[in-house]
């Protein structure tokens, strides 16, 4: 059973007082060590920080030449300045980070990390989140992955990582009362997981697209639906369906193709589209819940993707269903 995400929490800080900024640092980044070279000549420190489900994003504005160590163990962060130099040294290699291209901080290494009057994102996701994304789309054993660069695949990779960052913001900003849902809390986080192994090389590459031989049976992908079906209210990774199911993770993947047609994620969608479409229903026009919120209860933060999915499954837009 996957543990309960937490809604998206804000944090803000501006100061001109560096040792507030160190200690802010170090608090929302474990591991990092700054080590100010001008921090007393018109410094200044700003930052929005977002938590959103076990990961985080955060607006960093950091007026300093800094050349700091960071050795991050629970999380890895991708880090993309938008103005401002910046230098990151991983091993022997250095490379100068221009603005606009993302970089990744791996976990359980060091890097060194020059700031020169910066202003950058900072996407912040567990370990065990990406390593867990890993296992099920690949196969691959957690303790295996290991990312093997950490600059974007490609420069197309680099901007749809942008992409990505940027509908999870606009969720979080525009939309707060739909990112507080539990569900789609849960989505964003895992939304910027999978974005993190498709953007940076790792060893995952080694076994991508591969699926193993169809071993699951009808009556596993019959347990895995009575597991999602009993649990739609809730976020569920495809581990655990599979652990209930009795089945591997890609095993049951390759089955519900089969013997359904659709993934285990695809068929938990459609039934949580289906409670959706019960709310509706079943809700006074007049009450409180509007179909924004209805939407988000059931993981779906896009609120005209879901008036498209609803309209294409029941035929009419879901406003409709709500005022009869």
């Amino acid at each position: 059973m996957s543990s309960p995400v937490p809604p998206p929490t804000m944090d803000e800080v501006a100061t001109a007082d560096p040792g507030v900024a160190r200690r802010w640092l170090e608090a929302f980044y474990p591991g990092y060590r700054p080590e100010e070279s001008n921090s007393h000549r018109g410094f200044g420190f700003r930052s929005r920080h977002v938590r959103v489900g076990s990961g985080s994003l955060a607006r960093l504005r950091y007026s300093l030449s800094a050349d700091n160590n960071v050795v991050l163990s629970d999380v890895l962060v991708v880090v993309q300045p938008d103005d401002g130099g910046m230098k990151v040294s991983l091993g022997r290699h250095e490379d100068v980070v221009l603005p606009g291209s993302p970089v990744l901080l791996p976990a359980h290494q060091v890097v060194s990390v020059l700031w020169a009057d910066t202003v950058a994102d900072c996407v912040s996701v567990q370990t065990a989140d990406v390593e867990r994304v890993a296992v099920e789309t690949t196969g691959l054993v957690g303790t295996a992955l290991r990312f093997t660069g950490h600059r974007p695949m490609s420069p197309v990779l680099g901007r749809r990582w942008s992409d990505a960052v940027r509908r999870v913001v606009n969720v979080l900003v525009g939309h707060p009362e739909v990112a507080a849902a539990p569900l789609v809390a849960s989505a964003l986080t895992q939304r910027l997981a999978r974005a993190v192994l498709e953007t940076f090389p790792s060893t995952t590459l080694v076994s991508h697209r591969r699926l193993p031989p169809d071993h699951a049976t009808p009556a596993v992908v019959r347990r895995a639906i009575e597991h999602i079906e009993a649990n739609a209210q809730r976020e569920m990774t495809l581990t655990e369906i599979a652990d209930a199911a009795g089945s591997g993770a890609r095993g049951l993947q390759a089955s519900f193709l089969r013997h359904r047609d659709t993934t285990p994620t695809a068929f938990a969608e459609r039934v949580r589209m289906a409670r959706a479409h019960r709310d509706l229903v079943d809700t006074d026009p007049g009450g409180s819940d509007s179909v924004p919120t209805i939407a988000a209860r059931w993981g779906f933060a896009n609120h005209r993707r879901f008036a498209a999915a609803y309209r294409e499954t029941y035929g009419r837009l879901p406003d409709e269903t709500l005022r009869r």
